[in-house]
């Protein structure tokens, strides 16, 4: 009879000690999808705007934060509580000192917080998580990030030539009109023309591409350089067509030719909406949003969570619940028994 009795206070002992719902939470994912995805708010890459839906509710003392993550160097930044109403959440936040977000950090995390949180500096157990892949970000930050970005310097250099088209037709005389006109088409060719740094952009997303293999680099990857090759076009035409306007004498008839010249250079720039075609600052965004994060990441990407514990103690968890019930089992069957042999005597 005693051994029986002990035989369960043991089992309930573990019982109550065996924090079934941390065990739980170790195994099952939390639910929800969504994305974050750095923009310019007046300064370049300096904006993320997370978005998520599908959330399961937490506590009432708890909540989700955002983090931005260098994944090689640890540095870190919060990016807020991230309100949730009806399962969903749309947070935006702006760098303070405009930093550019994607020159600094390649991962996103998405913690879970007690509030108030007791050490606000660091994440808590992390919901979801994605670091762009090494060879995609560094290819990104080539197109993006700087003045030195590629898809920076190639808006620079549309932007300039149109300026001189613009000043070739506010010249005072053909002389003039002329120069500028050639100085516009000038920037077309050269190491660092027009036509190179489209071709240059083109071979940075492919080479995302080839380093990544996620479906997300790869639809934006392949919008760049349909886009670069629809600047490469378009400024090749706006050169074709500046011929007719050097070859002209008569100024009012040069000034209405290089509408023509402008407008495709204007195309170079902004695309053709219509059409859906995109020019050079389309090619930008694209390349901005080859970097979008996929929360949670997607099943082949190679992402290393944090450790928040020890990875033993889930299982420790299930063992102790094991005995536990095994020894309430045990005990009550002994119990059960020692109480029949007593009923029979």
């Amino acid at each position: 009879m005693a051994m029986s009795k002990l035989l369960i206070t043991l089992g309930l002992i573990l019982l109550m000690t065996t924090p079934l719902a941390v065990a739980q939470a170790a195994d099952e994912p939390y639910s929800g999808s969504g994305t974050a995805v750095v923009s310019d708010s007046g300064a370049m890459s300096n904006k993320v705007t997370i978005a998520l839906s599908g959330l399961m509710a937490l506590e009432s003392d708890m909540a989700y934060e955002g983090w931005l993550v260098d994944s090689t160097s640890g540095d870190k930044v919060s990016v807020g509580v991230l309100s949730a109403s009806m399962g969903s959440i749309n947070h935006t936040w702006t760098s303070p000192d405009g930093a550019n977000l994607l020159a600094k950090y390649d991962c996103v995390v998405i913690s879970v917080e007690s509030m108030p949180d007791d050490d606000p500096a660091e994440w808590g157990e992390v919901a979801f998580m994605d670091t762009i892949d090494e060879g995609a970000i560094e290819q990104i930050r080539g197109l993006v990030v700087g003045d030195s970005g590629t898809l920076h310097k190639l808006q620079m250099q549309v932007h300039m030539a149109m300026a001189k088209v613009a000043e070739a037709q506010a010249a005072d005389d053909i002389e003039g009109l002329k120069a500028a006109t050639e100085e516009a088409v000038g920037m077309v060719d050269g190491d660092e023309g027009i036509a190179a740094l489209a071709a240059s952009a083109s071979k940075s997303a492919m080479a995302a591409m080839d380093a990544s293999g996620r479906e997300n680099v790869d639809m934006h990857a392949k919008m760049v350089m349909e886009s670069s090759d629809n600047v490469t076009a378009w400024a090749m035409a706006a050169k074709e067509d500046a011929v007719a306007v050097t070859a002209q004498d008569d100024i009012e008839v040069a000034r209405t030719l290089l509408n023509i010249v402008n407008g495709k250079f204007a195309a170079a720039m902004n695309g053709i909406a219509v059409t859906n075609m995109g020019g050079a600052s389309a090619a930008y965004v694209s390349a901005q949003k080859m970097a979008t994060f996929t929360l949670p990441a997607p099943a082949d990407a190679a992402v290393s969570t944090p450790a928040t514990g020890d990875a033993y103690v889930p299982m420790a968890m299930q063992i102790m619940l094991f005995v536990a019930l095994a020894l309430l089992i045990g005990g009550g069957a002994m119990l059960y028994r020692e109480r029949k042999l007593g009923a029979k005597a």
